[in-house]
């Protein structure tokens, strides 16, 4: 009977230690069911029971968090769930789009003025090859 007892509790401590050392380090806002201090409280009084709870219910990465939607924290921060109900992206997003619509007009005109510019050349260039034939042709 010791030889089984000795092992048994091996793993009983060396769960309670990990999940102890787990939930000292895993910040407060991230834990579920529980506060921080409870978890704790409930890893040290029920050490086998209470780390593998710990491990598999008390923080955001723990293996059954993301399969037990029952239990999730609802106090903190929320994060959007679409694309669509984030302020800070639909706000990027606008500030693209301005910076978008301000380079195409900006493009446009720098192409108008290109023009302009052609049709002045052109202008010009007639202007003074008129001028130059009238003054080698006189009346």
């Amino acid at each position: 009977m010791p030889r089984l007892l000795i092992p048994l509790i091996l793993v009983s401590l060396g769960v309670m230690i990990y999940a102890l050392i787990e939930a000292i380090s895993t910040p407060s806002e991230r834990t579920r069911i529980m506060p921080k201090g409870v978890w704790i409280l409930v890893i040290v009084l029920v050490p086998l029971v209470g780390g593998v709870l710990w491990l598999l219910f008390g923080n955001e990465n723990s293996y059954l968090a993301s399969t037990v939607d029952g239990f999730k924290k609802t106090s903190g921060p929320v994060r959007p769930m679409s694309p669509d109900d984030d302020e800070e992206f639909l706000r990027q997003l606008d500030i693209q789009r301005a910076q978008e619509r301000k380079a195409r007009e900006l493009r446009e005109r720098e192409e108008e003025l290109r023009r302009r510019e052609e049709r002045l050349k052109k202008q010009t260039d007639t202007d003074t090859e008129q001028d130059t034939d009238e003054d080698q042709n006189p009346a």
